[in-house]
């Protein structure tokens, strides 16, 4: 068995939160930091097998203080020796999802093949609704909404995950969805550098996007939970595998 922790980054004592926007506090989230680590450093001497965070944007209450998990995974990976990183998780909808492969492949590459990833819908809609505007038009959904705004949250959702695992496992990316093409349109490219150097350019046009950064281990194992709107890749980042349950 295999035992991982799952931190929700909060700052500030009972009475320091009462007291009214916390999370603006720098010396709180400092505070914050220096505990997490004392934790995850016990963690990893204890044998743990991995901890990850959450994404959550706007908590000026002090609660769920982690709008980019990716760095707080590189931040506690780089003051241990073995425990491995994650998100649980970041969310897809309101996210770019060759920045979210990119992120991760990086993550993977500087921990030396520490890295899981997660994602998640989003269920807050303060700032689902804001991150997501420009990109989707998309909105948070509670997981007992079954309505236009879940059913626009869940395409998003696939098609983003969809991109991601193509990131990780084609050499060059092309994608034609609702939310994204890739490339953008007829997209002129006639650097003569990409002609000897690269690939995905016919005719001086782009036609597929290089993918760089691939993560650097090579097994995966994907978990689908429908109840709490997650998935999650563990194992190294590239090879596909079959969905298993998650109950």
């Amino acid at each position: 068995m295999k035992a991982s922790i799952f931190c929700l980054p909060s700052v500030g004592s009972r009475a320091e939160i009462e007291a009214g926007m916390a999370a603006t506090r720098p010396e709180l989230y400092q505070r914050m930091l220096k505990e997490l680590t004392e934790l995850i450093k016990l963690a990893d001497d204890l044998g743990y097998d991995s901890v990850s965070f959450t994404e959550h944007h706007f908590h000026i209450e002090g609660f769920e203080v982690s709008n980019n998990p990716v760095l707080l995974d590189l931040y506690f990976a780089m003051q241990t020796k073995r425990i491995r990183v994650g998100q649980l998780g970041i969310v897809l909808p309101a996210a770019n999802p060759i920045r979210v492969a990119e992120d991760i492949a990086m993550l993977d590459h500087m921990t030396g093949g520490r890295a899981c990833a997660g994602f998640a819908r989003g269920y807050q809609r303060r700032w689902v609704d804001i991150m997501a505007q420009q990109a989707h038009g998309v909105s948070g959904t509670l997981p007992h909404h079954h309505d236009a705004i879940d059913q626009t949250n869940r395409e998003a959702f696939e098609e983003n995950w969809q991109i991601i695992k193509k990131c990780w496992t084609e050499e060059m990316l092309t994608f034609n969805g609702k939310y994204w093409k890739i490339p953008a349109g007829a997209t002129p490219w006639d650097l003569e550098t990409t002609a000897k150097y690269g690939k995905g350019v016919e005719n001086g046009m782009l036609t597929s996007a290089a993918w760089c950064r691939s993560p650097c281990k090579s097994r995966t194992r994907r978990c689908s939970c429908r109840s709490r709107r997650r998935r999650t890749l563990f194992d190294g980042l590239r090879k596909r595998a079959s969905p298993q349950s998650c109950r």
